[in-house]
Formats: C-alpha cells, structure tokens, sequence
C-alpha cells in the first residue's frame, strides 16, 4: 500500500486520500502502475483504464442523450458491447495464468475499453430507473445505429493516447481524474441499485425523487470505499 505517515502539505495529504480510495478496490502493484516522475496512480493502469473509461463514456452519454428514461437496442448491438470488456478479461487471464507477458499500455487500453463498454450497458438502466413509471414505448432507444456502437472506440483510443506521456504536472491530471472516476461509477452503480430496489419495493409510482437517491448513492459509495479500505488493511495484515 503506499501510505503516508505524515501529511506535511496539501499536496501530501491529497495523495494520501487518492491512495486510500485506490487501495479500496486495487491491489496497487507499483510495477503495474502507470507513473508519472516518482509518483504511482492511485490504482494499476488496469483499474485506471476501467474507472476512466466508465466515466468518460457515461458522462457523454449523458451530454448527449440527456437524462431521460431509454430503453435497451436490439440484441446485436447489446452484444456488441458486452465483447467491449472481452479484451480485458482474456488479458488479465492469461497473464495471470502465466500463458503471456501483459504491459501497462495493454493494461490501460484493454481496461479502458472494458470501462466503456460497461458504461453503455448500465446508461440505459441507470437514466431510467428515477423514472420506472415511464412508459417503455416512450422511452427512446439507446444506440439506435451502429455508428453509435462503433463511436465508442473513440474514448479508451483517446485515453491511451493521452496518459502515456510523462509531461510536468500529469500526475496531478490524471491522479485526481482516476479517484474522481471511482467515486463516480461508485455513485451511478448505487443510484442504480438503489432507485431499483425502491421501485421493487414500494411501487414504479412511489419511487424517491432524483435528490435523495443521489443523496443515498453518495452515502453508499462513501461506506462502501471506507469498509473495503479497511478490509484489504485486515486482509494485508495477516498475509
């Protein structure tokens, strides 16, 4: 884990909260880390591929189809991004196994896309469910042209290419960007759950507005992040 004892500065002390929210949900492996001068991302270049490319493309999926309800496109489409997270899942296995040498840029690029392609395929269901009362046959359709689908390409094509060089200052770009990403898929994966499990519960006419379940969401991310934390503390401790 790369902890500092000692927070002498803000600067020291907004890497030590990066490196806490990074040490939740990652093993934190310098030697498959991307680095920037002496400094490591909060997170393997794997992870930092994934958040990245999750927040990137639910953020512009939402500057571009708003935050109306959508429903799913055909199943060709939907196929097509679930082999988004293919590259990265047959990478991380066959490293592990021992079959193959994986790099970093292969790490970011392959998470990255796996990271967009989870994005796309939560967005419907995310923008849809503060609002389960909305008529299925309203709601517009997501990806309606492959265009759509193959557009996508363009956000972890663009993030490789963008935190590859070491230029003065890029840790602090790409650092916070990475946490703030966490944090982000952290808060749309629980407002997801969240609105849905109200709408089971109580009825499609009786779900929360948007402010509480966000205000929900944000709490549960922040448990969430605290309690992972501490259990990989634990868990590191007795290995």
């Amino acid at each position: 884990m790369r902890y500092h004892s000692r927070m002498g500065t803000i600067a020291d002390g907004l890497t030590w909260f990066m490196d806490q929210v990074g040490f939740a949900i990652c093993h934190q492996l310098s030697e498959r880390s991307i680095t920037y001068g002496s400094r490591a991302m909060p997170v393997c270049a794997r992870d930092t591929g994934i958040f990245l490319g999750f927040a990137v493309c639910f953020t512009a999926l939402l500057l571009l189809y708003g935050r109306g309800p959508r429903r799913y496109p055909s199943w060709p489409r939907l196929l097509a991004l679930a082999l988004f997270i293919l590259p990265t899942a047959l990478d991380a296995v066959t490293s592990y196994a021992g079959l193959r040498e994986s790099g970093n840029v292969i790490r970011l690029a392959t998470g990255a896309l796996a990271g967009t392609g989870v994005a796309a395929l939560v967005f419907p269901l995310a923008v849809s469910s503060a609002r389960p009362d909305a008529a299925n046959g309203e709601r517009p359709e997501a990806f309606g042209s492959w265009w759509s689908v193959a557009g996508l390409l363009a956000i972890p094509f663009a993030l490789t290419l963008l935190a590859q060089p070491d230029w003065p200052g890029a840790y602090w770009i790409w650092a916070p960007a990475v946490t703030l990403s966490i944090l982000f898929t952290l808060f749309v994966l629980n407002f997801t759950l969240i609105a849905l499990a109200a709408a089971w519960a109580r009825g499609e006419d009786r779900v929360p507005g948007p402010l509480p379940l966000a205000g929900l969401a944000m709490a549960a991310a922040a448990i969430e992040i605290v309690l992972s934390n501490r259990l990989h503390w634990a868990v590191q401790s007795l290995l």
